[in-house]
């Protein structure tokens, strides 16, 4: 669904619904999140940063590419939620540079542990869907 426009637009609006007004940024892990959170950026006005998921050796070489300032509060978008392993790792490397995760959102909850390990690792975890709701899986 990270390629079709229709469906970005409906998931951007989505997105903005679990975006709290103090949220400074919407992060997006790559590469399935990152059209998901210019999607939400454009639904919430709110800007959007892309975390990698290992540092580049060209280029920029930052593991975070985007606009971000110390403290800011983040909400991190992704796409299917399966462990939660990626997304907290993504949650760690905007921790390491002095960003405060406020909360997760992913688009579907595959019902596979992703809830269970997001929150043990001390996030807030919410889902657009779970498999259960969309009668798959």
């Amino acid at each position: 669904f990270e390629t079709q426009p229709d469906i970005l637009i409906e998931l951007g609006s989505l997105f903005a619904e679990h975006i709290p007004a103090d949220v400074d940024r919407i992060a997006g892990p790559e590469l399935g999140a990152v059209p998901l959170a210019a999607a939400a950026a454009m639904a919430s006005g709110k800007p959007a940063i892309f975390v990698r998921n290992q540092k580049k050796e060209y280029g920029s070489n930052k593991p975070i590419e985007g606009i971000h300032h110390p403290g800011e509060t983040i909400v991190i978008v992704e796409d299917i939620m399966t462990t939660g392993g990626q997304v907290v790792e993504a949650a760690k490397t905007l921790e390491a540079a002095g960003l405060k995760v406020k909360k997760i959102v992913g688009v579907i909850d595959r019902l596979e542990g992703a809830r269970a390990n997001i929150e043990a690792a001390g996030y807030v975890f919410e889902s657009l869907f779970t498999t259960k709701e969309l009668g798959i899986g």
